[in-house]
């Protein structure tokens, strides 16, 4: 389903929601890199206001997605 179907679907349904882009980072699937990662945003002052993070079992890398406060900065952060 592409955006704008979506986007007409969740409006029938009454729902509300919000479009916005947003970072998206692979992580190591490793215990502390989420808190590594987010201590680097927050070293350049650059605030999280939302986030979803998932992951499989056995994978390498987790997938991170973070509505940030500055996209662009936030970026180039690695």
């Amino acid at each position: 389903m592409k955006v704008a179907e979506s986007a007409a679907a969740i409006r029938t349904a009454l729902l509300s929601y919000a479009e916005m882009d947003v970072l998206y980072v692979e992580l190591s699937h490793q215990a502390g890199a989420l808190g590594y990662f987010t201590g680097k945003l927050a070293a350049k002052e650059i605030n999280i206001t939302s986030g979803f993070a998932t992951t499989v079992k056995g994978a390498k890398k987790a997938s991170a997605v973070f509505a940030v406060s500055d996209l662009e900065k936030a970026a180039r952060v690695r």
